[in-house]
Protein backbone atom coordinates (compact mmCIF):
# COMPACT_ATOMS: atom_id res chain seq x y z
CA UNK A 1 0.00 0.00 0.00
CA UNK A 2 2.57 2.18 0.60
CA UNK A 3 4.51 1.68 -2.36
CA UNK A 4 1.27 2.93 -4.47
CA UNK A 5 0.90 5.46 -2.83
CA UNK A 6 4.64 6.79 -3.11
CA UNK A 7 3.83 6.18 -7.04
CA UNK A 8 1.05 7.85 -7.26
CA UNK A 9 2.31 11.19 -5.34
CA UNK A 10 5.28 10.51 -7.55
CA UNK A 11 2.69 10.68 -10.73
CA UNK A 12 1.34 14.07 -9.45
CA UNK A 13 4.45 15.84 -9.13
CA UNK A 14 5.89 14.86 -12.62
CA UNK A 15 2.20 16.68 -14.07
CA UNK A 16 2.50 19.58 -11.24
CA UNK A 17 5.65 20.83 -13.22
CA UNK A 18 4.10 19.98 -16.91
CA UNK A 19 1.38 21.89 -16.13
CA UNK A 20 3.56 25.23 -14.48
CA UNK A 21 5.78 25.16 -17.39
CA UNK A 22 6.46 28.84 -18.89
CA UNK A 23 7.05 28.40 -22.52
CA UNK A 24 7.83 31.83 -23.46
CA UNK A 25 6.29 33.16 -27.11
CA UNK A 26 8.58 32.75 -29.99
CA UNK A 27 7.90 34.83 -33.51
CA UNK A 28 9.25 33.55 -36.63
CA UNK A 29 9.23 36.24 -39.19
CA UNK A 30 12.38 37.88 -39.92
CA UNK A 31 13.39 40.82 -38.19
CA UNK A 32 12.71 43.27 -41.56
CA UNK A 33 9.82 41.74 -42.99
CA UNK A 34 6.81 41.20 -39.51
CA UNK A 35 4.33 40.73 -42.57
CA UNK A 36 2.36 37.33 -41.60
CA UNK A 37 0.79 36.27 -38.41
CA UNK A 38 4.00 35.07 -36.46
CA UNK A 39 4.32 31.13 -35.07
CA UNK A 40 4.10 30.77 -31.69
CA UNK A 41 4.05 28.28 -28.90
CA UNK A 42 1.59 27.75 -26.58
CA UNK A 43 1.16 30.95 -24.35
CA UNK A 44 1.18 30.31 -20.53
CA UNK A 45 -1.63 29.20 -18.88
CA UNK A 46 -0.49 31.79 -15.44
CA UNK A 47 -2.19 34.54 -17.11
CA UNK A 48 -1.97 36.83 -19.92
CA UNK A 49 1.57 38.29 -21.48
CA UNK A 50 2.64 41.45 -20.30
CA UNK A 51 4.10 43.73 -23.38
CA UNK A 52 4.73 47.10 -23.72
CA UNK A 53 3.39 48.60 -26.94
CA UNK A 54 5.27 51.44 -28.50
CA UNK A 55 2.52 54.02 -30.57
CA UNK A 56 3.26 57.29 -31.92
CA UNK A 57 -0.23 59.54 -33.71
CA UNK A 58 -0.84 63.09 -33.83
CA UNK A 59 -1.88 64.85 -31.03
CA UNK A 60 -5.32 65.86 -31.93
CA UNK A 61 -5.66 62.23 -31.55
CA UNK A 62 -4.97 61.71 -27.96
CA UNK A 63 -5.68 64.38 -26.09
CA UNK A 64 -7.37 63.04 -23.13
CA UNK A 65 -8.97 60.01 -22.24
CA UNK A 66 -11.94 60.33 -24.49
CA UNK A 67 -9.57 60.91 -27.77
CA UNK A 68 -9.73 58.40 -30.69
CA UNK A 69 -6.10 56.70 -29.94
CA UNK A 70 -7.25 56.07 -26.15
CA UNK A 71 -10.63 54.63 -27.40
CA UNK A 72 -9.18 52.49 -29.90
CA UNK A 73 -6.44 51.06 -27.48
CA UNK A 74 -9.18 50.38 -24.80
CA UNK A 75 -11.11 48.84 -27.11
CA UNK A 76 -8.14 46.56 -29.00
CA UNK A 77 -7.23 45.35 -25.21
CA UNK A 78 -10.88 44.28 -24.46
CA UNK A 79 -10.65 42.47 -27.27
CA UNK A 80 -6.81 40.94 -26.71
CA UNK A 81 -7.13 39.13 -23.34
CA UNK A 82 -4.25 37.28 -23.99
CA UNK A 83 -1.96 40.48 -23.54
CA UNK A 84 -2.10 42.79 -20.56
CA UNK A 85 -0.85 46.19 -22.37
CA UNK A 86 1.47 49.17 -21.26
CA UNK A 87 0.73 51.74 -23.95
CA UNK A 88 3.50 53.64 -24.42
CA UNK A 89 2.24 56.91 -26.53
CA UNK A 90 3.97 60.05 -27.79
CA UNK A 91 3.01 62.58 -30.22
CA UNK A 92 4.41 62.49 -33.61
CA UNK A 93 2.38 64.24 -36.84
CA UNK A 94 2.26 61.89 -39.73
CA UNK A 95 4.37 64.58 -41.75
CA UNK A 96 7.16 63.72 -39.02
CA UNK A 97 7.32 60.05 -38.84
CA UNK A 98 9.88 59.35 -41.56
CA UNK A 99 12.39 61.56 -40.04
CA UNK A 100 11.75 60.63 -36.69
CA UNK A 101 12.01 57.19 -36.58
CA UNK A 102 14.39 57.04 -39.46
CA UNK A 103 17.00 58.14 -37.43
CA UNK A 104 16.72 54.92 -34.97
CA UNK A 105 14.09 52.79 -35.78
CA UNK A 106 15.19 50.63 -33.68
CA UNK A 107 14.57 53.24 -30.71
CA UNK A 108 11.38 54.04 -32.77
CA UNK A 109 7.90 53.36 -32.06
CA UNK A 110 6.45 49.95 -32.74
CA UNK A 111 3.09 51.51 -34.06
CA UNK A 112 2.90 54.81 -35.75
CA UNK A 113 1.05 56.84 -38.53
CA UNK A 114 2.84 58.43 -41.48
CA UNK A 115 2.29 60.00 -45.10
CA UNK A 116 2.61 57.57 -47.86
CA UNK A 117 4.65 59.62 -50.01
CA UNK A 118 8.01 59.17 -47.37
CA UNK A 119 7.32 54.98 -47.61
CA UNK A 120 10.69 54.84 -49.81
CA UNK A 121 12.75 56.51 -47.82
CA UNK A 122 10.92 54.41 -44.99
CA UNK A 123 12.04 51.45 -46.53
CA UNK A 124 15.66 52.49 -47.08
CA UNK A 125 15.82 53.21 -43.25
CA UNK A 126 14.59 49.70 -42.20
CA UNK A 127 11.90 51.15 -40.65
CA UNK A 128 8.83 49.93 -41.90
CA UNK A 129 7.17 46.09 -42.27
CA UNK A 130 5.76 44.77 -45.01
CA UNK A 131 2.28 43.40 -44.37
CA UNK A 132 1.04 39.32 -45.92
CA UNK A 133 -1.17 37.04 -44.41
CA UNK A 134 -3.92 38.15 -43.10
CA UNK A 135 -3.06 41.73 -42.82
CA UNK A 136 -2.13 42.26 -46.61
CA UNK A 137 -6.15 40.48 -47.31
CA UNK A 138 -7.62 43.10 -44.61
CA UNK A 139 -5.96 46.16 -46.43
CA UNK A 140 -7.35 44.69 -49.56
CA UNK A 141 -10.50 43.75 -48.88
CA UNK A 142 -11.60 47.33 -47.07
CA UNK A 143 -10.11 49.57 -49.42
CA UNK A 144 -10.35 50.12 -53.02
CA UNK A 145 -7.42 50.15 -55.67
CA UNK A 146 -6.66 53.73 -55.46
CA UNK A 147 -6.01 53.40 -51.91
CA UNK A 148 -4.12 49.80 -52.19
CA UNK A 149 -1.85 51.91 -54.73
CA UNK A 150 -0.93 54.31 -52.29
CA UNK A 151 1.02 51.84 -50.16
CA UNK A 152 2.15 49.34 -52.67
CA UNK A 153 5.81 49.87 -53.27
CA UNK A 154 7.96 48.92 -56.56
CA UNK A 155 8.22 45.43 -55.48
CA UNK A 156 4.96 45.07 -55.47
CA UNK A 157 4.40 44.18 -51.93
CA UNK A 158 2.17 46.48 -49.32
CA UNK A 159 3.53 48.19 -46.42
CA UNK A 160 0.90 49.66 -44.21
CA UNK A 161 -2.60 50.35 -43.45
CA UNK A 162 -4.30 53.57 -45.13
CA UNK A 163 -6.79 55.38 -42.75
CA UNK A 164 -7.71 58.75 -44.37
CA UNK A 165 -7.12 60.09 -48.24
CA UNK A 166 -3.98 62.64 -48.39
CA UNK A 167 -4.88 65.39 -51.25
CA UNK A 168 -6.18 68.47 -52.45
CA UNK A 169 -9.83 69.89 -54.29
CA UNK A 170 -11.55 73.42 -55.21
CA UNK A 171 -13.40 74.89 -52.54
CA UNK A 172 -16.17 77.62 -54.18
CA UNK A 173 -18.38 80.31 -53.07
CA UNK A 174 -22.18 79.29 -54.58
CA UNK A 175 -23.23 82.65 -54.41
CA UNK A 176 -20.68 83.74 -57.38
CA UNK A 177 -20.29 80.12 -59.15
CA UNK A 178 -23.74 77.89 -59.48
CA UNK A 179 -22.65 74.42 -60.23
CA UNK A 180 -23.33 74.13 -63.39
CA UNK A 181 -19.81 75.97 -64.09
CA UNK A 182 -17.74 74.03 -61.61
CA UNK A 183 -16.41 71.64 -64.07
CA UNK A 184 -14.27 74.32 -66.47
CA UNK A 185 -11.48 76.68 -64.72
CA UNK A 186 -12.49 79.11 -68.08
CA UNK A 187 -16.03 78.87 -66.99
CA UNK A 188 -15.68 79.52 -63.00
CA UNK A 189 -12.90 82.97 -64.46
CA UNK A 190 -16.21 84.06 -66.53
CA UNK A 191 -17.90 84.08 -62.84
CA UNK A 192 -15.15 85.50 -60.57
CA UNK A 193 -11.60 84.83 -59.73
CA UNK A 194 -10.26 81.55 -59.24
CA UNK A 195 -6.84 82.17 -56.95
CA UNK A 196 -4.28 79.07 -56.97
CA UNK A 197 -1.10 78.65 -55.97
CA UNK A 198 1.13 78.03 -59.04
CA UNK A 199 4.58 78.72 -56.97
CA UNK A 200 4.02 75.48 -54.73
CA UNK A 201 5.32 72.00 -56.06
CA UNK A 202 2.07 69.79 -54.30
CA UNK A 203 -0.33 71.82 -56.09
CA UNK A 204 1.49 72.80 -59.67
CA UNK A 205 2.20 69.79 -61.21
CA UNK A 206 -1.71 69.47 -61.46
CA UNK A 207 -0.84 71.23 -64.57
CA UNK A 208 1.60 69.04 -66.11
CA UNK A 209 -0.20 65.95 -65.29
CA UNK A 210 -3.20 67.29 -67.12
CA UNK A 211 -1.02 67.37 -70.30
CA UNK A 212 0.34 64.29 -70.17
CA UNK A 213 3.14 64.45 -67.57
CA UNK A 214 4.46 61.75 -65.54
CA UNK A 215 6.59 61.33 -61.93
CA UNK A 216 7.62 58.17 -61.74
CA UNK A 217 4.88 55.73 -63.79
CA UNK A 218 1.60 55.01 -62.84
CA UNK A 219 2.30 54.43 -59.47
CA UNK A 220 4.49 56.64 -58.74
CA UNK A 221 7.39 54.07 -57.77
CA UNK A 222 9.01 53.37 -60.71
CA UNK A 223 12.15 54.95 -60.46
CA UNK A 224 13.85 54.04 -64.19
CA UNK A 225 10.05 55.85 -65.46
CA UNK A 226 12.27 59.40 -64.29
CA UNK A 227 10.20 62.28 -64.01
CA UNK A 228 8.83 63.25 -67.30
CA UNK A 229 7.46 67.43 -67.31
CA UNK A 230 9.37 67.95 -70.26
CA UNK A 231 8.50 67.92 -74.27
CA UNK A 232 5.77 68.41 -75.93
CA UNK A 233 3.47 67.54 -72.81
CA UNK A 234 5.64 70.12 -71.11
CA UNK A 235 5.59 72.83 -73.38
CA UNK A 236 1.34 72.63 -73.30
CA UNK A 237 1.54 72.90 -69.93
CA UNK A 238 3.70 75.64 -69.15
CA UNK A 239 1.95 77.23 -72.41
CA UNK A 240 -1.82 76.58 -70.63
CA UNK A 241 -0.43 78.53 -67.36
CA UNK A 242 1.02 81.65 -69.08
CA UNK A 243 -2.75 81.41 -70.74
CA UNK A 244 -4.57 81.68 -67.22
CA UNK A 245 -1.70 84.25 -66.31
CA UNK A 246 -2.95 86.90 -68.55
CA UNK A 247 -6.35 86.75 -67.10
CA UNK A 248 -6.97 89.14 -64.79
CA UNK A 249 -9.40 86.77 -63.33
CA UNK A 250 -7.38 84.19 -62.28
CA UNK A 251 -4.57 85.63 -59.23
CA UNK A 252 -1.76 83.33 -57.37
CA UNK A 253 -2.47 81.74 -54.22
CA UNK A 254 0.14 83.49 -51.41
CA UNK A 255 0.13 84.23 -47.80
CA UNK A 256 -3.16 83.28 -47.30
CA UNK A 257 -4.68 85.01 -49.90
CA UNK A 258 -7.18 82.36 -51.20
CA UNK A 259 -8.31 81.14 -47.94
CA UNK A 260 -9.16 85.11 -46.73
CA UNK A 261 -11.07 86.04 -50.24
CA UNK A 262 -12.78 82.94 -50.42
CA UNK A 263 -14.41 83.59 -47.15
CA UNK A 264 -14.60 87.48 -47.77
CA UNK A 265 -16.74 86.82 -51.20
CA UNK A 266 -14.00 88.41 -53.13
CA UNK A 267 -12.88 85.31 -54.97
CA UNK A 268 -15.29 82.42 -56.74
CA UNK A 269 -12.84 79.44 -56.31
CA UNK A 270 -10.13 78.56 -54.51
CA UNK A 271 -7.72 75.55 -53.89
CA UNK A 272 -6.95 73.58 -50.77
CA UNK A 273 -7.55 70.35 -48.68
CA UNK A 274 -10.35 69.10 -45.88
CA UNK A 275 -7.92 71.25 -43.37
CA UNK A 276 -9.94 74.16 -44.36
CA UNK A 277 -13.53 73.61 -44.53
CA UNK A 278 -14.43 74.02 -41.23
CA UNK A 279 -13.24 77.78 -41.06
CA UNK A 280 -14.35 77.83 -44.50
CA UNK A 281 -17.69 76.81 -43.81
CA UNK A 282 -18.14 78.95 -40.71
CA UNK A 283 -17.58 81.63 -42.57
CA UNK A 284 -19.97 81.13 -45.92
CA UNK A 285 -21.84 78.39 -44.48
CA UNK A 286 -24.31 76.87 -47.04
CA UNK A 287 -22.70 78.85 -49.76
CA UNK A 288 -19.39 76.84 -49.37
CA UNK A 289 -19.45 74.22 -52.25
CA UNK A 290 -16.57 71.80 -52.97
CA UNK A 291 -15.78 69.80 -56.00
CA UNK A 292 -13.23 67.60 -57.38
CA UNK A 293 -10.82 69.94 -59.37
CA UNK A 294 -11.84 70.83 -62.48
CA UNK A 295 -10.88 70.81 -66.69
CA UNK A 296 -8.78 73.51 -67.83
CA UNK A 297 -7.73 74.34 -71.49
CA UNK A 298 -4.51 72.86 -72.63
CA UNK A 299 -3.75 72.81 -76.32
CA UNK A 300 -7.29 73.30 -77.45
CA UNK A 301 -8.70 70.95 -75.27
CA UNK A 302 -10.28 70.04 -72.06
CA UNK A 303 -8.17 68.41 -69.48
CA UNK A 304 -8.77 67.19 -66.21
CA UNK A 305 -6.40 68.52 -63.91
CA UNK A 306 -4.90 65.89 -61.49
CA UNK A 307 -3.98 66.74 -58.24
CA UNK A 308 -1.28 64.37 -56.01
CA UNK A 309 -3.60 61.77 -54.00
CA UNK A 310 -2.07 59.59 -51.48
CA UNK A 311 -3.25 58.70 -47.87
CA UNK A 312 -2.43 58.82 -44.23
CA UNK A 313 -1.26 55.20 -43.13
CA UNK A 314 -0.77 53.28 -40.11
CA UNK A 315 3.00 51.60 -40.01
CA UNK A 316 4.66 48.81 -38.17
CA UNK A 317 7.92 49.04 -36.92
CA UNK A 318 10.01 45.78 -38.11
CA UNK A 319 12.20 46.23 -35.52
CA UNK A 320 8.79 46.21 -32.80
CA UNK A 321 9.87 43.84 -29.63
CA UNK A 322 6.26 42.21 -29.75
CA UNK A 323 5.67 42.02 -33.27
CA UNK A 324 2.32 39.95 -33.42
CA UNK A 325 0.69 42.37 -31.11
CA UNK A 326 2.51 45.19 -33.07
CA UNK A 327 0.85 44.12 -36.21
CA UNK A 328 -2.94 43.14 -34.61
CA UNK A 329 -3.17 46.52 -33.14
CA UNK A 330 -1.83 48.27 -36.15
CA UNK A 331 -4.58 46.29 -38.42
CA UNK A 332 -6.87 47.27 -35.50
CA UNK A 333 -6.20 51.00 -35.76
CA UNK A 334 -6.97 51.11 -39.09
CA UNK A 335 -10.15 48.97 -39.48
CA UNK A 336 -13.40 50.04 -40.70
CA UNK A 337 -14.62 50.61 -36.94
CA UNK A 338 -11.80 52.65 -35.72
CA UNK A 339 -12.25 54.97 -38.92
CA UNK A 340 -15.51 55.44 -38.45
CA UNK A 341 -14.75 56.06 -34.77
CA UNK A 342 -12.30 58.69 -35.69
CA UNK A 343 -15.09 60.00 -38.27
CA UNK A 344 -17.37 60.70 -35.33
CA UNK A 345 -14.62 62.15 -32.86
CA UNK A 346 -12.81 64.75 -35.38
CA UNK A 347 -14.53 64.65 -39.34
CA UNK A 348 -11.49 62.78 -40.33
CA UNK A 349 -12.25 61.21 -44.08
CA UNK A 350 -12.14 57.82 -43.90
CA UNK A 351 -10.47 55.49 -46.36
CA UNK A 352 -11.96 52.22 -46.30
CA UNK A 353 -14.69 51.62 -49.06
CA UNK A 354 -17.32 50.60 -46.93
CA UNK A 355 -17.76 53.75 -45.00
CA UNK A 356 -18.13 55.50 -48.26
CA UNK A 357 -21.96 55.57 -47.33
CA UNK A 358 -21.58 56.09 -43.97
CA UNK A 359 -24.53 58.84 -42.65
CA UNK A 360 -22.65 62.54 -42.52
CA UNK A 361 -19.77 61.16 -44.71
CA UNK A 362 -22.52 61.20 -47.73
CA UNK A 363 -24.05 64.27 -47.45
CA UNK A 364 -20.37 66.12 -46.25
CA UNK A 365 -19.42 68.17 -49.53
CA UNK A 366 -15.66 68.20 -48.30
CA UNK A 367 -15.80 64.21 -48.23
CA UNK A 368 -17.45 63.72 -51.31
CA UNK A 369 -14.65 66.18 -53.35
CA UNK A 370 -12.31 64.05 -51.80
CA UNK A 371 -13.33 60.26 -53.07
CA UNK A 372 -14.58 62.00 -56.02
CA UNK A 373 -10.81 63.10 -56.73
CA UNK A 374 -9.13 60.01 -55.09
CA UNK A 375 -11.24 57.84 -57.97
CA UNK A 376 -10.00 58.91 -60.80
CA UNK A 377 -9.21 62.47 -60.80
CA UNK A 378 -5.86 62.21 -59.55
CA UNK A 379 -2.31 61.29 -59.83
CA UNK A 380 -0.60 59.49 -57.51
CA UNK A 381 2.09 61.12 -55.65
CA UNK A 382 5.45 59.31 -56.26
CA UNK A 383 6.79 57.38 -52.74
CA UNK A 384 10.32 56.57 -54.16
CA UNK A 385 13.37 58.72 -53.13
CA UNK A 386 14.16 59.80 -56.31
CA UNK A 387 10.90 62.41 -55.50
CA UNK A 388 13.25 64.46 -53.24
CA UNK A 389 14.82 66.14 -56.38
CA UNK A 390 11.56 66.79 -57.83
CA UNK A 391 10.00 69.42 -55.58
CA UNK A 392 12.39 72.64 -55.92
CA UNK A 393 12.93 72.53 -59.48
CA UNK A 394 9.00 72.64 -60.16
CA UNK A 395 8.42 75.30 -57.64
CA UNK A 396 11.09 77.32 -59.15
CA UNK A 397 9.70 76.55 -62.31
CA UNK A 398 5.78 77.54 -61.04
CA UNK A 399 7.57 81.04 -59.29
CA UNK A 400 9.34 82.35 -62.47
CA UNK A 401 5.91 82.04 -63.79
CA UNK A 402 4.18 83.75 -61.29
CA UNK A 403 6.89 86.88 -61.25
CA UNK A 404 6.81 86.97 -64.90
CA UNK A 405 10.16 85.65 -65.29
CA UNK A 406 9.03 83.02 -67.97
CA UNK A 407 7.14 84.60 -70.77
CA UNK A 408 6.03 83.21 -73.97
CA UNK A 409 9.06 84.28 -75.32
CA UNK A 410 11.18 81.52 -73.38
CA UNK A 411 8.70 79.41 -71.91
CA UNK A 412 10.30 76.42 -74.00
CA UNK A 413 14.10 76.80 -72.96
CA UNK A 414 12.48 77.13 -69.65
CA UNK A 415 10.80 74.12 -69.40
CA UNK A 416 13.79 72.47 -71.01
CA UNK A 417 15.94 73.73 -67.99
CA UNK A 418 13.51 72.38 -65.20
CA UNK A 419 13.41 69.02 -66.86
CA UNK A 420 16.90 68.36 -66.90
CA UNK A 421 17.02 69.09 -63.33
CA UNK A 422 14.55 66.47 -62.72
CA UNK A 423 16.63 64.02 -64.99
CA UNK A 424 19.68 64.68 -62.58
CA UNK A 425 21.37 67.25 -64.14
CA UNK A 426 21.91 70.89 -62.79
CA UNK A 427 21.37 69.92 -59.28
Amino acid sequence: MKKLIAMLLACVMVLGLVACGNTPTETTAAPDAGNDTPETTAPAAEGPEAITLKVWAPQEDQVDANSWLMQVEAQFQAAHPEYAITWDNGVCPEGDAKTLISADPAAGADVYMYANDHLGGLIQAGAVAKLGGPFLEQVKADNNETFVGTVTYADGDVYGFPVTPNTWFMYYNKAIVGDADITSLEAIMEKGIVTFDIANSWYMPAFFFAAGGSLFGDLGVDAAAGAQFGGEAGYAAAEALLTLQENPNFKWDGDGYGNNSLKDGTVAAYFSGDWDYAGLYEKLGDDLGAAACPTVMIGGEAKQMLPYCGSKVVGVNPHAKNMKAAMEFAAYMASVESQKLRFELRGIVPAATELQSLEGLANSICAQAIMDTMNGKSAFQPKIPEMDAVWNPVATFGTNVKDGMITMDNYKTAVDEMQTQLSGGGL
